[in-house]
């Protein structure tokens, strides 16, 4: 069923997207940009987690499943932020292609994450 319940999108949230810029020595530089213009409502929920080894460690990944109503243009290149948490985007889910919602599957960057793994 793919019916979203309205009462449940009970968080603002702001999706943001990287944007270069270049100054006048020529350097670019990187600064986050609202991506959708202004907060929208969305329901933020754990997925899962996953537990790996990684380099005689071990490295627990929580996943964050943040359901928004559908729009275009949301990419897994973009940033979740609320309440002074940013998450990255894994990937964008639009279950059954109907496009009445998108579920974002994300996890929380870490300081320095470039998201690329």
């Amino acid at each position: 069923m793919i019916n979203i319940e309205i009462g449940s999108l009970d968080k603002r949230i702001h999706i943001m997207k990287y944007q270069e810029s270049t100054d006048e020595y020529g350097l670019t530089h990187q600064s986050l940009t609202d991506a959708v213009g202004n907060a929208i409502w969305a329901r933020i929920e754990p997925a899962r987690g996953k537990t790996y080894y990684e380099q005689y460690k071990d490295k627990v990944e929580f996943v964050t499943k943040v359901t928004i109503r559908y729009r275009k243009g949301i990419t897994p290149d973009m940033l979740v932020q609320y309440a002074g948490t940013t998450y990255r985007i894994m990937s964008v889910v639009d279950p059954y292609e109907a496009h009445v919602k998108l579920e974002l599957m994300c996890n929380i960057k870490e300081r320095g994450d470039s998201g690329e793994d």
